[in-house]
């Protein structure tokens, strides 16, 4: 474990009014946030304040705001982050010897940095992720990149990978974390909320609350349309007024 704990050091009302009307914010300014396990999930609806919450704590500890590592500079978004980090402290048991931030929004970015690199001498093949699918480079990342003493924040890990590839990578974050590894993650997919050992944190307009994998909201939804798919399309499908 590297980081343990998150915190607001400002009321919320002190913060950017557009993140001051975020669930996520007002928990940060409350008790703060602990993270307990080598595995951390951020679930929940969408706009609730995941990525945000995701990208302030890259960015605190020192990756690039567009995704990549802490040497990664590359920058082609007006806005890339919110400002969120300029208010969080984090607190560490010790510093990684490496941290990677995997942006889904930015990731093409990422890997035409990568493609416009001179190759390292000694480490992994990077300028060859423009030429893969978008699972395929994704894969071909956590094979090459991710490591046992890294401490890795992926936002949205399952765009582009079909089911059979996410439990491929819940296999991957697994024994990583089992090996030294930190990884915190926000994410939609039940297959990924199943990390053995995981910390699931639900965001919602309550807060941010731990859950059991079988309580989440994605847990449910995946189930009741597993049980029942034809009567829930037709349901959702129906004419209104019919």
């Amino acid at each position: 474990m590297f980081l343990t704990a998150a915190r607001l050091d400002v009321p919320p009302e002190r913060v950017a009014r557009h993140l001051a009307r975020l669930p996520v914010v007002a928990a940060l300014a409350g008790d703060g946030l602990e993270f307990t396990t080598p595995v951390t999930a951020l679930t929940g609806e969408n706009g609730v304040g995941k990525s945000t919450l995701l990208e302030a704590l890259a960015v605190g500890m020192g990756t690039n705001p567009e995704g990549g590592s802490r040497h990664a500079r590359f920058a082609s978004l007006d806005q890339s982050v919110s400002p969120l980090h300029h208010w969080l402290t984090l607190s560490r048991r010790r510093n990684p010897r490496d941290a990677f931030f995997l942006r889904g929004e930015s990731f093409l970015n990422l890997a035409g940095y990568y493609a416009g690199l001179e190759p390292a001498p000694r480490g992994p093949r990077m300028d060859d992720l423009q030429e893969m699918s978008h699972g395929q480079s994704l894969l071909a990342l956590f094979d090459r990149r991710f490591h046992t003493d890294g401490l890795f924040f992926l936002d949205e890990p399952e765009a582009g990978l079909s089911v059979l590839r996410q439990l491929e990578l819940l296999g991957r974050l697994h024994h990583l974390a089992a090996a030294g590894a930190q990884i915190i993650m926000a994410t939609h997919s039940p297959v990924l909320l199943a990390v053995p050992g995981a910390q699931i944190l639900e965001i919602s307009t309550e807060g941010i609350r731990p859950r059991d994998f079988e309580d989440t909201e994605a847990v449910h939804a995946a189930r009741e349309f597993v049980a029942d798919p034809e009567g829930t399309a037709a349901f959702l499908t129906a004419e209104e007024g019919a």
